[in-house]
């Protein structure tokens, strides 16, 4: 075989693992982030369950609660990377098109969570207070770059 067939079939090769590596990369980035937007859910849940009286204030619930927020919304940036647009997600297009907009919002709930959880420790109003602010961001988030159920 000649040399230029060989390092043809190489290039090919590499070409093929460089691709699945990447599809590998985006497919573990879409498995961490449904696993961190679900526990965001439990803890807006406990949050908002606290906030309407369906529950008893818990203080150290609620720190919990907005700590898995904060930490979690830290790593929103690289739970989306380039070519996890696809697939088993609901991430809008407007993620990679506004990427400057989108991690301005994961660092800005990654700081509101972090003051509630910081409120929770001043009892029920202070936290209700805070908590709100949480709450608008996610909404805010999930209206500009979240995809409607089909």
């Amino acid at each position: 075989m000649s040399r230029s067939k060989l390092l043809g079939g190489a290039a090919v090769l590499a070409t093929i693992a460089i691709a699945a590596s990447g599809a590998g990369i985006a497919q573990d980035a879409l498995s961490q982030r449904k696993a961190t937007m679900k526990s965001f859910g439990g803890s807006a849940k406990a949050g908002s369950d606290m906030v309407k009286g369906t529950v008893p204030f818990d203080a150290a619930k609620a720190e919990q609660a907005m700590g898995t927020i904060a930490s979690g919304a830290a790593t929103i940036p690289k739970l989306f990377p380039a070519g996890s647009d696809s697939g088993e997600t609901r991430a809008s297009p407007k993620i990679w098109q506004d990427r400057a907009g989108f991690e301005a919002n994961a660092t800005k709930l990654a700081t509101d969570a972090a003051a509630a959880q910081k409120a929770a420790a001043t009892g029920a109003e202070a936290f209700k207070a805070a908590f709100g602010n949480v709450a608008k961001n996610c909404d805010s988030c999930h209206e500009t770059y979240r995809t409607p159920r089909k």
